[in-house]
């Protein structure tokens, strides 16, 4: 065997290990959160228009099929079907709230400790080199995720403890092994850095891009708050009177005031002809 052509092609491997495990756990992170701390709050408004629209529609298909039937079990099937028709967007909001709030701590972090950034690298280059259970067989698996956790939660200290343990037992890789896993290995991190959210670290360092997509989501922001003023405005007009609120966080809501089940038919019949 060729030493210099097998070292050589080993620390191309432990590079690409870094790359792909920094990418993963420092580099994506940071990318959403810039994302979501620019466009955050809008998606989740969005989503939320998107689904008060749908329970609209959920509604009226309720009131079509269950018409006749007695006014407590109507109620008891539209928030059934709606709870369970818009699962998925509730779901995707709550979902995006959290990571909008996850995003505040990540970008809190590095700003905290970005003095540390180059030698914590440096420090899970080492780590990766001495323990990565690609390379060695390792007694506990603990070992590597304590290593992760360690450069995930800026914890340098671990890291050099980590770096400095002797792991001898290093698995029987050879050179054709070491150009197969490169050759695997540098796709793999092609491909990720097309996927989001590593395609959108270019765009987030143009003001341009930010400006005109934050423009976009609004306009569909404002397109949806138009259908939903539609309704309280063709309501009106067939004299059923709802109260729309146009303000931040109760924009997406209709508050309906009626007495008699003359009257709730009424607005059953008027909400089928408008919400299609």
């Amino acid at each position: 065997m060729n030493v210099n052509e097998y070292n050589n092609l080993l620390n191309k491997y432990i590079k690409l290990l870094f790359e792909k495990n920094k990418l993963i756990m420092r580099d994506a992170p940071y990318i959403e959160s810039r994302y979501l701390f620019h466009f955050g709050d809008l998606m989740v408004e969005e989503l939320k228009h998107n689904k008060y629209i749908k329970e609209l529609r959920i509604k009226q298909n309720i009131y079509e099929n269950y018409f006749g039937l007695k006014r407590e079990k109507e109620i008891k099937n539209i928030q059934h079907e709606i709870k369970k028709q818009t699962g998925i967007l509730s779901k995707q909001i709550c979902e995006l709230e959290v990571k909008c709030e996850t995003s505040k701590e990540v970008l809190s972090l590095r700003e905290k400790y970005k003095d540390k950034k180059d030698l914590l690298d440096s420090l899970f280059f080492d780590v990766i080199s001495v323990m990565h259970p690609s390379i060695y067989s390792l007694k506990r698996d603990s070992l590597w995720e304590r290593a992760k956790n360690a450069y995930l939660n800026y914890d340098d200290a671990t890291l050099m403890l980590l770096r400095n343990l002797k792991i001898n037992k290093r698995k029987d890789l050879n050179i054709t092994d070491l150009k197969n896993d490169i050759f695997l290995l540098q796709n793999e991190i092609i491909c990720m850095k097309r996927r989001y959210p590593y395609y959108l670290e270019n765009n987030l360092s143009s003001v341009e891009w930010i400006e005109s997509y934050n423009k976009e989501i609004n306009t569909r922001i404002k397109k949806l708050q138009v259908k939903e003023k539609e309704i309280f405005e063709k309501l009106k007009d067939l004299n059923i009177f709802v109260r729309y609120f146009a303000q931040p966080g109760i924009d997406n809501y209709l508050r309906i005031t009626i007495g008699t089940d003359e009257q709730m038919d009424k607005l059953i019949s008027a909400l089928s002809e408008i919400v299609g």
